[in-house]
């Protein structure tokens, strides 16, 4: 039973997905076109934000943390670096000022340090807050030897402002709803899935790729040796992917300073079966691991009110949901139970 990787991996699907920064990489001068790091979480018609000077980050005064910014609409995703608003921008935006678009709604932006890991008594009142609270587990024997079917109960908390404002309860329906269909569209939650760049374009019909040379990577992408490894990797880029991979082999055996290794990859942990498709580096090429495997989960339940957190009083909604996953436990075990001895000299 592992709650702390679960959470932290709900916290940061939510961040990735309902908040969505990213950096802008070229100047945005009264104008509807957006040149940014990656618009892989950006759809259209979403609402947004531009931000500069290091909004909400370590570093700057709480007083004065940013200089300006602006509401905007993503009219179409043109490709991984561009954006398209349905209107120019009013004001100017500077790669210098640290400038960056997020996803908003209800110009209500959601920010990652307003994502918690527990309930909290107080909630900032000026600002959308989630926490994401374990609740309880239950578990139950599928298969011997030995599938333990764990079942993880977790709720998510909305909190809103304006809780005496139709608009308060507009955007917290929003979010809530925006948060409903994330989960929903992740069944298969990613958690404990060490990812890593791929150095190099994949051309389809090939079965390596490169990959940084380094002990994270040695450990996490080495040859598959257990049946549980065999089908464990996933390559993907923001246009397509392909998984149930094992690694056959992986070259070098040990470091040779080049700080790269070539990871051949199969389906079959025997034959040679190669990439259907091809994956760029410009379309951020990933390798990933999967080491958990959650085969049922969904938000049940939900609830809408208004609750007391200090001396205010916020709209919430909360969101109940279920997570199901087997932990493989091996027979007979060393019995834990049996008296000490002393170690006997032959």
């Amino acid at each position: 039973m592992d709650f702390v990787s679960l959470v932290s991996g709900m916290i940061s699907l939510i961040d990735k997905n309902i908040i969505a920064r990213t950096n802008v990489t070229s100047n945005v001068l009264n104008s509807n076109i957006v040149k940014v790091e990656n618009s892989f979480h950006f759809q259209p018609d979403q609402e947004a934000v531009l931000i500069d000077y290091g909004y909400n980050t370590n570093g700057y005064s709480p007083t004065s943390h940013y200089d300006q910014y602006e509401y905007v609409r993503v009219k179409n995703i043109i490709d991984t670096r561009t954006i398209e608003l349905y209107t120019n921008t009013i004001s100017n935006w500077y790669v210098s000022d640290q400038s960056f678009l997020q996803k908003t709604i209800g110009n209500s932006p959601l920010y990652s340090n307003n994502l918690y890991y527990g309930d909290r008594e107080v909630i900032p009142t000026d600002e959308m807050a989630v926490c994401i609270e374990p609740t309880g587990f239950n578990n139950d024997w599928i298969y011997l030897q030995g599938g333990l079917s764990v079942e993880y109960k977790v709720d998510i908390i909305i909190y809103g402002k304006e809780p005496d404002t139709e608009l308060g309860m507009e955007i917290l329906n929003k979010y809530t709803q925006a948060i409903y269909q994330l989960f929903l569209s992740e069944l298969h939650i990613d958690l404990d899935a060490p990812y890593t760049p791929i150095l190099a374009n994949v051309t389809a019909g090939t079965s390596t790729v490169v990959i940084e040379d380094n002990s994270s990577n040695r450990e996490n992408f080495a040859a598959s040796s257990t049946l549980i490894d065999e089908k464990s990797y996933q390559i993907q880029d923001n246009l397509k992917a392909e998984h149930d991979f094992c690694i056959l082999s992986v070259s070098p055996a040990i470091p040779d300073g080049s700080g790269k290794m070539t990871v051949t990859m199969s389906k079959d942990p025997v034959l040679s079966t190669p990439f259907t498709y091809s994956y760029s580096t410009t379309e951020y090429a990933t390798l990933i691991r999967y080491k958990r495997y959650f085969y049922d989960t969904r938000v049940e339940s939900g609830e809408m009110g208004t609750v007391q957190k200090g001396s205010a009083y916020l709209r919430a909604a909360r969101l109940s949901w279920f997570g199901k996953e087997v932990e493989e436990w091996h027979f007979p075990q060393t019995d834990k139970g049996v008296p000490y001895f002393r170690q006997i000299t032959p």
